[in-house]
């Protein structure tokens, strides 16, 4: 009979066998007394304190792996101040702030918000990227990400000017201006790791929530658009007005509410009705809902935008 061998985790295979991702694939997963992870004939064996042995199979973990991964977060995970959007910065790329504000009901007050602030104020005066995400992520901003979703475009006439001769920084990979980037840790140690990631998961792509995120909410926006150019005659009568309300703690979740018309965004309020008012809706349920109004031909609109609407908010 063939001896097994155990074999060390490579950097990729860390990542993607993590003990998380283990209970993620296997409930009944305990990663207590571990005293060792190895790789084993395409299994992941664990060797506890006490000597005893489990393994496991591998692609259950490689698809709670990517799963988690690539996860879509809720609707105001990554909305700057005053529901401020992905922002375009050069080349075809955007910030996208943490949403700090929509987190908690004093989210307002977060020290970071200033610096969101602060730099949509300064974007456009930032030309170098190492620049750019260094107040980003720094410890003490910690305010968003750089991301180019579809890659950078950058004009012929010009340099990509990653970052200045004298400044190094090896956690950010130098990007390909072709390739999907974030600056995100999750993004960027795929990307360094992408041979080892390619031989452990044939055709991964390096991906992370933030790019999830981006292109459901790029999404949004279309279907968005399309409902608005497919109204009768060009004149919206069907609309939905939204608002949240951040959790009042750390324990629980924001109040998301909606309330429709027939008659047009500018109808008085007693024209709008309230959305299902026996239910409670949280931040969770709004991809969902968007989607169903917009199913439905309804457009959105951002209900604290509408001034005869504010004894509803």
């Amino acid at each position: 009979m063939k001896k097994l061998i155990n074999k060390e985790l490579n950097q990729a295979q860390q990542l993607i066998y993590s003990k998380s991702n283990i209970r993620r694939a296997f409930n009944d997963f305990d990663d207590s007394d571990i005293a060792g992870l190895y790789m084993q004939d395409r299994k992941i064996l664990i060797v506890r304190t006490d000597g005893s042995e489990q393994d496991y199979p591998i692609e259950p973990i490689q698809t709670a792996y990517r799963s988690y991964t690539g996860r879509l977060k809720h609707f105001f995970s990554y909305f700057g101040p005053n529901m401020r959007g992905p922002s375009l910065w050069k080349y075809n790329s955007y910030v996208i702030f943490k949403g700090w504000v929509y987190s908690h009901e004093l989210g307002k007050h977060n020290p970071a918000v200033k610096y969101q602030q602060l730099l949509c104020e300064r974007l456009s005066n930032i030309s170098n990227l190492y620049t750019l995400v260094s107040f980003l992520q720094s410890e003490q901003t910690d305010i968003g990400h750089h991301i180019a979703p579809d890659g950078f475009v950058i004009p012929s006439s010009h340099g990509f000017s990653i970052k200045d001769e004298d400044e190094e920084d090896e956690e950010l990979d130098t990007p390909k201006a072709s390739d999907p980037f974030c600056s995100c840790g999750s993004f960027q140690n795929q990307s360094k790791l992408a041979d080892l990631f390619e031989q452990e998961i044939p055709g991964h792509k390096p991906t992370c929530i933030h790019m999830t995120w981006f292109k459901r909410y790029r999404d949004f926006l279309g279907k968005r658009t399309e409902v608005q150019n497919n109204a009768p005659r060009g004149v919206i009568t069907k609309a939905v007005a939204w608002w949240y309300k951040p959790p009042s703690d750390g324990n629980s979740k924001g109040e998301f509410f909606l309330a429709y018309t027939k008659e047009g965004v500018q109808a008085p309020v007693n024209r709008w009705h309230r959305y299902k008012p026996q239910e409670q809706f949280t931040e969770d349920h709004a991809w969902d809902l968007f989607d169903n109004m917009m199913e439905a031909g309804y457009t959105p609109f951002q209900g604290s935008q509408l001034p005869q609407l504010s004894g509803l908010s």
